[in-house]
């Protein structure tokens, strides 16, 4: 019998690929028995006992359906020797038994002989190996399972509930093996993010070290590659809420010479005296200092539905027929945006666009872990969702799905001005000089000088506050926890230009959808402001241009 100690995950996934092939050969021929495949020897003996074309072609829809059904069976590998000594492969129906926890994949590339003549065939499929999984006969069982979940695109499978891409042995069987419905299955995670959970499928992500089942940011990164190489129109979303932390400075790395259309989603956040016209010269403007040359701005709001129709008549008008990568950082709102896209279309009359089993958004980054085709224009054409770019010095990618729970990050803007702490001498010149302002447990400004007319607002999450505390009140480091303690991340130090009020300078917190801004009530009492920021490890902090938004 096979044991563990003398075969392989790829000598298992071997076999059952070999067992896939033959139980289709077996099923067209009456001579076969049904619980035992053929021995798997190419010779004259396997040539001869082959069908014969009118044998294949008097197949009914019965046995097809019953060789779709074998597809999705649980194989297992049998030792034993056959009357020729070639080895015995068989299936049977998978058995009960509790899912392994260790999963490995492996592509399997098999040669199939047809009768002697060498014709190769090749299994374009992952092959799900158990280790260390055996039945009652100590045999390995494996399971062979094909097609992409719609709302993330991983690749499905049926063996760990833990692990994204999972579907119901049952539900599989169904959609997938009778109805052929390969790629309109949901996986239980994308059930649980529609759901408002979240479950993370990304490694880094708030820490987390390498686990089996995670998928790394590399593999994410290299899904995009194919952009390079096609001609294609690349839609990249980037949130006004976290404009330079989610804008992707080497997207020309990513995309080569395709143009680029640049939506900027979540508008509705701000203020609703916002002059969206100054905010799309401001757009332009810190595109242009980072060297992008753009076909085009959108400002959306893929919720309430501002901006779409300009958003998809300047897709449609640059795109000449040619396909759609809409890409960005992770939980920016690609997967909002498509969806609010294939509404507008549908409006407009082109019916081809998809209603049903659409990518799911959520607020967990890394929802989508795979390239989703959507076929959403008339002709030809594909538009693609891409999984989100993971970059490390995001907050949203610093933090776990318990605190993203909590904390609710890019849902809400709300801004909140600290009131100045009491000076007692002189009377009237309060300042913030020599005070910390804590924004939450992750962010600390040390304001080392600045003149009593110096003001900062907080826009950011409505369930973060903000705490003021004399910088020598501020707790020391405790031993044991130098990991977690807040780092500095960046410095300001600038002399304002004299007789200007108003905003200064925006500290945009990076992965957070809020910003720190400095600003002037006054035009008395110029003079030098210095101040210290201090967040987590990994954390950035921008110093940028005013955003112009009240």
């Amino acid at each position: 019998m096979l044991t563990r100690a003398n075969v392989t995950p790829l000598s298992v996934a071997r076999s059952v690929a070999r067992s896939v092939m033959l139980t289709r050969l077996c099923a067209r021929s009456s001579a076969m028995p049904t619980h035992r495949a053929a021995a798997f020897a190419p010779s004259a003996s396997s040539s001869a006992a082959m069908p014969s074309l009118a044998h294949r072609r008097a197949s009914t829809g019965v046995d097809r359906r019953r060789r779709r059904k074998a597809c999705a069976r649980a194989f297992a590998y049998d030792d034993a020797d056959a009357d020729d000594g070639s080895e015995v492969l068989s299936y049977r129906p998978g058995e009960s038994a509790s899912a392994p926890k260790d999963v490995r994949r492996e592509r399997v590339r098999i040669r199939a002989r047809d009768g002697g003549r060498g014709r190769r065939g090749i299994l374009a499929r992952v092959v799900e190996v158990c280790d260390g999984w055996t039945d009652a006969r100590g045999a390995f069982v494996a399971f062979v399972s094909q097609g992409n979940c719609y709302g993330c695109g991983v690749q499905l499978q049926i063996i760990d509930e833990s692990i994204a891409g999972y579907v119901d042995p049952n539900e599989y069987q169904t959609k997938a093996v009778v109805h052929r419905q390969f790629n309109g299955m949901l996986c239980a995670r994308c059930a649980a993010l529609s759901n408002g959970r979240f479950v993370n499928a990304v490694e880094g992500q708030g820490g987390i070290k390498a686990a089996p089942g995670l998928i790394t940011p590399k593999q994410l990164r290299d899904s995009l590659k194919e952009i390079r190489e096609r001609k294609t129109l690349v839609v990249k979303v980037v949130d006004v809420t976290d404009f330079h932390g989610s804008f992707l400075k080497k997207v020309r790395d990513v995309v080569g010479g395709n143009p680029i259309l640049l939506v900027v989603t979540k508008v509705d956040l701000l203020s609703p005296e916002t002059n969206y016209d100054d905010l799309l010269r401001w757009v332009e403007d810190e595109s242009a200092a980072r060297r992008l040359t753009l076909a085009g701005v959108a400002l959306v709001s893929s919720k309430k539905g501002f901006g779409m129709r300009d958003a998809v008549l300047q897709m449609m008008r640059e795109r000449n027929g040619r396909d759609v990568y809409v890409m960005g950082a992770a939980n920016v709102g690609k997967s909002t945006f498509i969806r609010a896209a294939m509404d507008e279309l549908r409006s407009a009359g082109n019916y081809f666009a998809p209603a049903k089993r659409l990518p799911v958004a959520s607020a967990m980054p890394g929802t989508t872990l795979g390239v989703i085709p959507l076929k959403a224009f008339e002709g030809k054409g594909v538009l693609f969702d891409t999984p989100g770019v993971f970059l490390h010095h995001r907050l949203n990618s610093l933090l776990g799905p318990e605190d993203l729970s909590i904390m609710r990050l890019g849902n809400t803007l709300k801004k909140f001005v600290p009131k100045k702490p009491e000076c007692a001498e002189p009377p009237g010149f309060d300042s913030f000089q020599g005070y910390s302002l804590c924004w939450g447990s992750f962010l600390r400004i040390d304001i080392l000088a600045c003149p009593p007319n110096t003001a900062f607002s907080f826009y950011g999450p409505k369930t973060l506050r903000v705490d003021v505390m004399k910088t020598s009140d501020v707790p020391a480091t405790i031993p044991g926890q130098e990991q977690a303690a807040l780092r500095l991340v960046n410095e300001v130090d600038f002399v304002p230009p004299p007789g200007i009020t108003g905003g200064l300078v925006d500290l945009s917190v990076s992965g957070l959808g809020g910003w720190v801004r400095v600003e002037k009530s006054s035009e008395r009492g110029d003079g030098v402001i210095h101040a210290r920021i201090y967040g987590l490890r990994g954390l950035e902090v921008f110093a940028r241009d005013v955003m112009p938004t009240p």
